[in-house]
């Protein structure tokens, strides 16, 4: 024979039936990576996931050249690894279809791969033997993921619409927008607890390109619109921390607007004057505040700024807006996750995470260090139509569903510093949700 008589038409990893595999999803396409094979002869390069520790499988198909005999065989075929496991040589008698390429080949790796976070730059060097003679078959590079874990369930944290597609035909089978593959084996190679993934990803979150305040609140569409508001963010960190089988938990604390003796209403919206992540200013515009920052409620000036600052609004009677994060609870304590505005952990002392409930709320007091070691530095004040004195400073903020609603007709009444709101008062309370 002149030249090698066969050559490696095409190498898949995310196929059925092959548990250790990873499928890793196009955000924009939607389809799935190893639905089609993920390196072929034709020029695809696509990437590959494995949960680290596993001995995968790969499913090959080869090419018959016309220096191929048609009766030779059986062929013993394998492949010498690089910098990692080669594939245990099988031995095989192949059948051509038409177009000259043979019926799928399983093939296991020939060791475990490595345990740890890290993107692994695959080479595979091809040989066959037949009839005692040995070929080349070239050489196939592939890059494949390790994850640390199986990645957790899209049940988790995907929306229905991101579920209605799922691999081999199981909604809820474990899958990755292979973004956040990329992304976490980047920023958490070689960390190996689950604080330790979570603090790699918040701190390196910026690098993603995503920011705050986007007109997205799922995992998908944030990756194709670039950020997203903090109903999306808390499920992005959810994601990403998943992708490496890391659980976090999600919570929005929404705004608890309640009516109360002479006109006054406490509290009708949170007030964040932090930016966000990859912003320069609130995306907010600016809107007229009354500032108590000092502490004696009757005696202290206030303050009006005209300024950029989130306004995140409730409802009287009703379970409205608020802020997401997530939590993570390690060696009995519970830490604090604030992708949006947070680039570190909060930890958090005699916290219990709150359960999620449509009909009661939370004053902070009863969660031990939350307003002092969290809602003081991520809420600058609390808004409310409060008295100062004499004068009442009102709220106006209608109903946004209502037909009559314009944003040149909410205003804001009196914004006290949260960090001076006595949590003894049992002033501050909150809606817990998921």
């Amino acid at each position: 024979m002149k030249g090698p008589p066969l050559r490696v038409a095409s190498v898949q990893f995310a196929f059925d039936g092959n548990p250790a595999a990873i499928p890793l999803r196009d955000p924009v396409t939607l389809d799935f990576l190893g639905a089609t094979p993920e390196w072929t002869l034709a020029g695809s390069r696509q990437p590959a996931a494995f949960v680290a520790g596993s001995r995968p499988h790969v499913r090959v198909v080869f090419r018959r050249t016309p220096a191929l005999q048609a009766d030779a065989g059986p062929w013993q075929i394998g492949a010498r690894g690089h910098l990692g496991p080669g594939l245990v040589p099988r031995t095989v008698r192949l059948r051509f279809n038409a177009q000259g390429d043979s019926q799928p080949v399983e093939f296991r790796f020939t060791d475990a791969i490595p345990h740890g976070i890290v993107a692994a730059r695959r080479h595979w060097r091809w040989y066959a033997v037949c009839n005692g003679q040995r070929h080349a078959l070239g050489i196939t590079r592939h890059l494949v993921y390790h994850a640390r874990r199986r990645p957790i369930s899209p049940a988790s944290w995907a929306v229905t619409s991101e579920r209605r597609q799922g691999p081999f035909g199981n909604p809820d089978a474990p899958w990755v927008y292979l973004p956040l593959m990329q992304w976490t084996c980047r920023w958490a190679a070689g960390r190996r607890g689950d604080k330790a993934i979570c603090d790699a990803i918040i701190a390196n979150v910026k690098y993603s390109g995503l920011r705050y305040a986007e007109a997205a609140w799922n995992v998908g569409q944030m990756l194709q619109v670039g950020g997203g508001y903090c109903g999306g963010w808390f499920r992005m960190f959810q994601a990403m921390a998943g992708a490496q089988g890391v659980r976090v938990q999600r919570r929005a604390f929404l705004v608890d607007w309640r009516m109360e003796h002479r006109d006054i209403m406490r509290w009708c919206a949170i007030v964040v004057s932090a930016p966000g992540l990859r912003r320069k200013r609130p995306a907010e515009a600016a809107s007229v505040f009354h500032d108590s920052n000092v502490g004696r409620a009757k005696r202290d000036p206030i303050q009006r700024f005209h300024v950029r600052r989130y306004r995140f609004w409730g409802l009287p009677g009703a379970k409205a807006d608020g802020h997401c994060i997530n939590f993570l609870q390690h060696n009995g304590r519970w830490y604090l996750y604030d992708a949006c505005f947070f680039a570190k952990p909060v930890a958090l002392s005699n916290f219990t995470l709150p359960r999620t409930s449509a009909e009661r709320t939370i004053a902070v007091e009863r969660q031990g260090t939350f307003q002092r070691a969290y809602l003081n530095r991520a809420v600058s004040h609390m808004l409310g139509s409060l008295r100062h004195g004499r004068r009442l400073f009102k709220t106006d903020h209608p109903d946004p569903a209502e037909p009559q609603f314009t944003s040149d007709i909410t205003r804001n009444g009196l914004t006290v510093k949260t960090a001076i709101i006595p949590p003894r008062w049992r002033n501050i309370t909150f809606y817990w949700m998921a």
